[in-house]
């Protein structure tokens, strides 16, 4: 039984998949299952997969195409690792992030996800810019209100938890957001301080292709979110939290009306009682100064 499944569901990225499963292959950590499932692609995408010979590939299809979030949770009901390690079929693994996250999983039950940076490259795999990511448990709790404080293709997580909460298709395009915020809810998570992922970034990804869809489904996110700390909101402030999330506060705010808007919605947030009840002061003013200003510029 593999201490680890790695979870890659794949379609039409035949191009890419031959390097990403290349790249997991070449991890010094060898006990765990290569699971991809082929939401029914039209590509090469069979052919590539079949080319690679390791015992440790375990190539499924769907009959149809099913989506992303049935096709995850497909994959999660089939893996037999303790651990499910995720990853996109186009991107790049990087580093020992396998052993290291297993390790960090095995050395602290109480967490029950962890991820890592990333960096960002083209189509053509050249590199573009390095995202590093908070590593605190407390401050990615607080971040989650305002920005996907993790890179879906770098995260491990216990399968015994993922099995009950699996992925939901009311939150399809941030369905990984969904998922964290309610990992945060029943155990304490991180990032570790390492690059474990080089990721694609183009113009047929489909967070590229589907912004419309994601901003609505970031906005019932938040919205849902909000409701539970039970901060009354309305459609120009769940705007204002989707803008940050986007990285458009600077280029939205720029006057000083709209700009003191802004920090009148934050007040709000920041004075919630049930905030104050999960976090103290001094940590709810530490990420409003130091963390909550990164994502209020542009990222270009």
């Amino acid at each position: 039984m593999p201490q680890t499944t790695v979870l890659i569901p794949t379609y039409n990225c035949g191009k890419y998949l031959a390097d990403t499963i290349n790249s997991v292959l070449h991890q010094p950590y060898t006990d765990y299952e290569m699971l991809i499932i082929d939401d029914g692609s039209t590509d090469n995408t069979e052919h590539v997969i079949k080319s690679i010979k390791d015992q440790r590939i375990v190539y499924l299809k769907n009959n149809k195409n099913l989506g992303i979030v049935k096709t995850l949770n497909k994959g999660i009901k089939l893996a037999k690792g303790k651990y499910i390690a995720r990853m996109d079929a186009d991107d790049l693994m990087l580093g020992n992030r396998l052993q290291l996250q297993v390790d960090f999983l095995e050395q602290n039950p109480d967490y029950g996800m962890v991820g890592g940076w990333y960096q960002v490259m083209d189509e053509n795999g050249q590199f573009k810019k390095s995202i590093p990511l908070p590593t605190d448990s407390e401050l990615l709790k607080i971040g989650l209100l305002f920005s996907n404080q993790f890179a879906h293709p770098a995260v491990t997580m216990r399968s015994t938890l993922l099995r009950d909460l699996k992925y939901k298709q009311d939150f399809i395009y941030c369905e990984d957001f969904d998922l964290w915020t309610r990992f945060a809810e029943i155990s304490n998570i991180a990032n570790l301080p390492y690059y474990f992922l080089s990721y694609r970034w183009y113009a047929n990804n489909s967070c590229h292709r589907k912004q419309s869809e994601l901003r609505n489904a970031f906005a019932l996110l938040f919205s849902r979110e909000l409701e539970k700390l039970k901060i009354e909101h309305d459609a120009e402030e769940l705007m204002m939290q989707v803008a940050v999330n986007f990285n458009l506060a600077s280029k939205l705010f720029v006057n000083e009306t709209k700009q003191k808007r802004l920090m009148d919605w934050h007040d709000k947030i920041f004075n919630s009682s049930k905030l104050q009840r999960k976090f103290s002061i001094e940590l709810l003013q530490k990420f409003r100064q130091k963390y909550l200003p990164m994502y209020m510029k542009q990222n270009n």
